[in-house]
C-alpha cells in the first residue's frame, strides 16, 4: 500500500506513474524537517567539541588567543558548533537529498552524480583537513616572521578561527579541481593536451586566484597557496589522460561491437 502521508521509499516510484506534486511537497517537507533535525543533533555534537577544536587550532597556530569582549568566547564557540555540527551530518544529508532527487534520474545520470557527489565530498574535506593541519599554521607562522623585536601578537579568537574558516573553504574548493578537470574530459570538453598547452595561464591564475581567496594582501601567503595549487593543476592534466585513455578504449570496443553486429548481419 502507498503511504498516506505521501511518503516514498528511495528509487521506487509509487504503483501508477509519477508520483503526483503534493506528494513530491510532502516528501520534500519531510526530507527538509529530518535535515533540520539532524543539524540540531550535528551542531550539538559540535558544541561539545568546539573546545577542544579551538584549544588545538592555537596550539597549532599562535599559541594564545585573547578576546576583547565578554561575549566574543560564547560566539565563536556557537559559531564553530554549527559548522562541525554540519560536517558531522553531512553524509546524512547528503542520503537524505539524494534518496529524495534520485527516482527522477536516468539510470546513467544516477551512475554519473552519484560517485562525482561523493568524491566532491571526500576532496574538500581532504582540502579542509589540509588547511587545518598544514596551510593555517603555515601561514600564520609565515605572517609572524614579519614581527620585530618592537611588536606584540595578540591574536583574538575570532579573527583567527576566521582565518582558519577562509583558508578551510579556499582550500576545499581548490581540492575540487582534479575532478572538475576528469568531468570535463569524460565529456569531451576539453583534453589533456589542451590542459597541457594552457600551464602558462594556469600558473598566472592560481597566483591571482589565491590572491583573492587569501586573507590579506600578503605575497608569502599566496605563495604558500599558490604553489601547491599550480602543482595540483598538472596532477590534474595526468587524471585527465587517464579518463581520456579510458573513454577512448570504451569508444573504441563499442565500434569494435557495433562492427561484429554488421558482419553478423
Amino acid at each position: 500500500m502507498t503511504p498516506t502521508n505521501g511518503a516514498r521509499r528511495p528509487g521506487r516510484e509509487p504503483p501508477g506513474g509519477e508520483m503526483p506534486f503534493l506528494a513530491h511537497l510532502d516528501e520534500l517537507r519531510s526530507v527538509l524537517m529530518h535535515t533540520v533535525i539532524a543539524c540540531l543533533i550535528g551542531a550539538i555534537a559540535g558544541w561539545l567539541l568546539a573546545p577542544r577544536v579551538i584549544e588545538d587550532l592555537i596550539r597549532r597556530t599562535v599559541g594564545q588567543a585573547v578576546v576583547l569582549s565578554p561575549a566574543e568566547a560564547l560566539n565563536e564557540r556557537l559559531k564553530l558548533a554549527l559548522i562541525l555540527g554540519l560536517v558531522l551530518v553531512l553524509p546524512y544529508v547528503f542520503y537524505r537529498l539524494w534518496s529524495f532527487i534520485v527516482p527522477g534520474l536516468l539510470r546513467r545520470e544516477r551512475s554519473l552524480i552519484l560517485p562525482m557527489a561523493l568524491g566532491s565530498m571526500v576532496l574538500f574535506a581532504i582540502g579542509a583537513w589540509a588547511a587545518y593541519g598544514y596551510v593555517v599554521p603555515m601561514v600564520v607562522q609565515v605572517l609572524s616572521g614579519f614581527l620585530t623585536p618592537s611588536m606584540k601578537a595578540e591574536i583574538r579568537v575570532g579573527e583567527l578561527l576566521g582565518f582558519a574558516y577562509n583558508l578551510s573553504l579556499a582550500c576545499g574548493l581548490i581540492f575540487q579541481m582534479p575532478l572538475v578537470t576528469m568531468s570535463l574530459t569524460a565529456m569531451g570538453l576539453v583534453t589533456p593536451g589542451f590542459l597541457l598547452r594552457q600551464w602558462r595561464y594556469a600558473i598566472v591564475a592560481a597566483f591571482v586566484v589565491t590572491a583573492i581567496i587569501t586573507p590579506g594582501d600578503v605575497l608569502s601567503a599566496q605563495i604558500v597557496m599558490g604553489v601547491p595549487m599550480t602543482g595540483l593543476y598538472f596532477a590534474s592534466v595526468g587524471l585527465s589522460a587517464l579518463v581520456s585513455r579510458r573513454v577512448r578504449r570504451a569508444d573504441q570496443a563499442e565500434d569494435a561491437t557495433e562492427g561484429e553486429g554488421v558482419q553478423g548481419a
